[in-house]
């Protein structure tokens, strides 16, 4: 019961964020960054974010995690793929 909750807390602050994104949007021309205090957890839960330092933590957490996936998995595999190409091209046009 608990975790059903905890689900429909984060549904809701969902929806209410994208209200308000929609009506900023439609009365404002520039753009704009919607930043929220709540975290959902893997599990379901929901962590409050109450220092702006805990949020740019979290924020950078997420950040450093992305680009790793990214360096490590997908610039890795381009580079594998696509050196020996590069490589060839130009020692064979010498």
């Amino acid at each position: 019961m608990q975790s059903e909750n905890s689900i429909n807390e984060s549904l809701e602050v969902i929806r209410k964020a994208l209200e308000e994104d929609t009506l900023d949007k439609k009365n404002t021309n520039s753009s704009s960054t919607l930043i929220l205090n709540q975290k959902v957890n893997n599990d379901g839960t929901i962590k409050i974010l109450h220092k702006s330092d805990e949020i740019n933590k979290e924020i950078n957490d997420i950040i450093d995690q992305k680009l790793s996936f990214l360096v490590e998995n997908r610039i890795e595999k381009i580079l594998e793929e696509k050196i020996p190409k590069l490589l060839k091209t130009y020692f064979d046009s010498k």
